[in-house]
């Protein structure tokens, strides 16, 4: 992720996230829609706005060098409009990273096609499904980041995953980065720019 000025960690619970990348700007903002987890992370030094995601943010246009975006768009109604206003808020050249669980993972086909049950993308056990409305691959978040305005998409492979197995890594060998990230990663990590 890019250093600057200002960052917005759009549901940010309990700021967890913010205190990895802190170091890289100058002021951490967050958007929540959880008392308790606002709480917390407004303890930890974040400027917090205590809101419901599926409005728009109360921030001016331009206002961030960056906006991050973990494991939320999958519990919205409508992820389009929030997509819509991280893009509004982003100053020009601005970053959006962005994470949703990956539905084409190849063990949520599996238990689909051959358990005939729909997998659940989450471990959150509070709600149905953790809570998520919404599935995704690589192309659906692709397509609605360009709806939204992006530019320079560009999908990621989480690093660690591969110090952890060794049968990730011959995969990863076999398959190319794209189609193991296309089929074998459960998670969908992606960057994506505002240009004028």
């Amino acid at each position: 992720m890019k250093s600057g000025n200002k960052i917005l960690d759009v549901g940010c619970g309990d700021g967890h996230f913010a205190l990895h990348i802190r170091d890289k700007f100058r002021k951490t903002y967050g958007a929540e829609i959880s008392k308790e987890a606002a709480y917390v992370a407004r303890s930890q030094g974040m400027f917090l706005s205590l809101i419901d995601l599926s409005m728009s943010l109360p921030y001016k246009d331009n206002t961030f060098d960056a906006v991050s975006c973990l494991d939320v768009v999958e519990h919205l109604l409508n992820p389009c409009h929030l997509l819509s206003e991280m893009y509004r808020v982003l100053q020009s050249d601005g970053q959006l990273v962005l994470t949703t669980p990956n539905i084409r993972n190849f063990r949520n086909l599996y238990q689909l096609i051959f358990r005939e049950t729909f997998p659940h993308t989450s471990s959150d056990t509070f709600v149905w499904g953790g809570g998520h409305l919404h599935y995704f691959t690589r192309k659906d978040i692709g397509t609605l980041l360009e709806n939204a305005g992006f530019k320079r998409i560009t999908f990621f492979i989480n690093q660690d995953q591969f110090l952890l197995s060794k049968k990730r890594n011959v995969t990863r060998f076999f398959t190319g980065e794209k189609i193991f990230g296309e089929w074998f990663c459960g998670s969908i990590t992606v960057s994506a720019y505002k240009e004028f």
